[in-house]
């Protein structure tokens, strides 16, 4: 497991988002700020957690509980500045965005932080109270949280669990380590056309099985399907009729590098398979 590079991987992209006029300039400009600085903040934390026992328990699933989470004032220190910091980034392309008086009040009580890493992981609706409560939208206030805590979570999987870990035994929709949700699937051919899943939060992979939604658990091959992109029918999405739901998906042939394929870039860059599941009347899961 690698630290995070997603601004390489979208600069990668850049021909084949501009040529396809995927992103608006503006657009991946932001998110080529934000992902340098989540690029460099993973460092950080692996440095402080290096050398450092965090989970001596991978029996259960998810291996890290929202419970028992504990921030040292080096991690917390390094919160409060992405925070802040991704804030920034944001009002500076979107200036009709406030995250003002939100900061000012995790500054207030710095259990805040806290509290809302574990309202995400545990889908607690307490979200949507705290962001009418500071003016802002809920799903602004859910990219941010995603966004700071992603490169902490990165870290602590890469801290916490050997490299080669598989998670065979686990065949649930949550992700195994942290229990958040899936933003996208794979289907590759040299590991015998198996479907992994990949963690929207910590980016952890995990093997699900091919013909099963992964909202409902739908297995009736008569309402499940997928849709390919025609012009490149590596991209895809997988749906379910019974429930109405999609999940982007890459499938890797054994002529590609599946190191190649990040998947927190392929899920920005392909605005145009979620453009197509919406107007079919799919919704992402």
């Amino acid at each position: 497991m690698s630290s995070l590079n997603h601004a390489a991987h979208l600069k990668d992209k850049e021909d084949f988002i501009t040529s396809h006029q995927i992103l608006p300039h503006d657009i991946y400009s932001f998110y080529l700020s934000l992902f340098q600085f989540q690029d460099e903040i993973v460092t950080q934390y692996e440095f402080i957690l290096n050398n450092v026992t965090i989970i001596t328990d991978t029996s259960h699933y998810p291996v890290i509980a929202p419970e028992n989470l504990h921030f040292n004032d080096q991690i917390l220190s390094l919160i409060k500045k992405s925070f802040k910091e991704i804030a920034a980034i944001i009002q500076t392309y979107h200036p009709h965005y406030s995250f003002n008086v939100f900061l000012e009040h995790c500054e207030k009580n710095e259990n805040l932080y806290k509290d809302l890493i574990m309202q995400l992981l545990n889908k607690d609706a307490t979200l949507e109270d705290i962001a009418h409560n500071n003016s802002i939208d809920t799903d602004e206030l859910i990219f941010l949280i995603i966004n700071v805590y992603r490169p902490l979570f990165v870290a602590l999987r890469n801290a916490g669990i050997p490299e080669d870990t598989t998670f065979a035994e686990h065949h649930e929709t949550y992700c195994p380590f942290c229990g958040f949700l899936p933003d996208m699937a794979t289907i590759v051919e040299s590991k015998n056309n198996k479907r992994l899943l990949h963690c929207s939060l910590c980016e952890c992979q995990w093997e699900f099985k091919r013909v099963l939604c992964v909202n409902c658990g739908n297995e009736n091959t008569d309402t499940l399907g997928y849709y390919s992109y025609e012009p490149d029918e590596k991209y895809r999405f997988d749906y379910c009729n019974k429930c109405k739901t999609y999940i982007k998906t890459i499938r890797i042939t054994k002529q590609n590098d599946e190191s190649c394929f990040d998947l927190t870039v392929e899920n920005l860059i392909t605005s145009f398979l979620d453009a197509s599941a919406l107007k079919m009347g799919y919704s992402r899961q």
